[in-house]
């Protein structure tokens, strides 16, 4: 990256979050919203209450909610809540980890972590932390749904990409992603001008075999019901780009 010495390094998704939308303009969240609604229906459960635990900017969450529905946001970067306030009408939002969730046990329907957040988990601990507190927060007969990339998409679409986004000479980014094979570790990298100042965030996520997810998912106290490819209701495969789990929190 040029000038990356000179740039102030920040946490990831606090100077991103000015552009965040800009960058995900190509993501149909009505899309995504309209697929979760399809496993509420597949796994023949009634959703009531839901929280997205990694809302980001809360573009999913304007499509969850409803009569019938409530739906929650919650976030690690306040940054990015700030632009999901907003955006929302009615805003039910915290700034929390996804490890250390702000509910009450046993209180929700369901649980959604989209767009490959809990890849930002970065070892087989923090996902069984992510497993345990998820569970703690779930209703009996209760869902967690989240997805992951796959090493096989950071082998074909991100080993090796660029992308520039342009507003005007003083706001622009730069996104630079490559794939770490001894590592497995996607690693996306922004250079961010905002009205002229300079910023850069790193962004790390393990990329897991989706095997490597069912043997982590079998040593928790979820029941793993499906792993679907790619916006369907296929099993994922090798050649899955995103893979979709679907876990339920088992009756006593």
């Amino acid at each position: 990256m040029q000038n990356k010495e000179k740039a102030s390094e920040v946490a990831p998704y606090s100077a991103l979050a000015t552009y965040y939308d800009q960058v995900m303009e190509h993501v149909n969240y009505h899309q995504w919203a309209n697929y979760i609604k399809i496993l509420f229906r597949y796994s023949r459960r009634s959703v009531r209450r839901v929280a997205d635990i990694s809302c980001g900017t809360g573009s999913l969450l304007r499509y969850l909610g409803g009569l019938m529905r409530k739906a929650y946001g919650f976030d690690l970067s306040p940054a990015m809540l700030k632009v999901a306030k907003n955006k929302l009408l009615h805003p039910r939002l915290a700034c929390a980890s996804f490890l250390h969730l702000p509910l009450k046990p046993l209180s929700m329907d369901c649980l959604l972590s989209l767009y490959d957040s809990v890849n930002y988990l970065q070892n087989e601990q923090e996902v069984a932390l992510f497993l345990q507190e998820t569970h703690r927060a779930i209703k009996p007969g209760g869902l967690l749904i989240f997805d992951v990339v796959t090493p096989y998409l950071c082998r074909t679409a991100f080993k090796h990409y660029e992308e520039d986004g342009l507003l005007d000479e003083d706001n622009r980014y730069r996104r630079t992603s490559f794939f770490q094979e001894n590592t497995f570790t996607q690693v996306n990298q922004f250079e961010i001008w905002i009205n002229g100042h300079h910023y850069f965030e790193e962004h790390r996520q393990k990329i897991f075999e989706i095997e490597q997810w069912a043997q982590m998912i079998g040593k928790s106290r979820f029941k793993l019901l499906h792993i679907f490819s790619n916006f369907s209701l296929n099993p994922a495969h090798d050649r899955s780009e995103r893979a979709h789990f679907v876990l339920l929190k088992e009756s006593p």
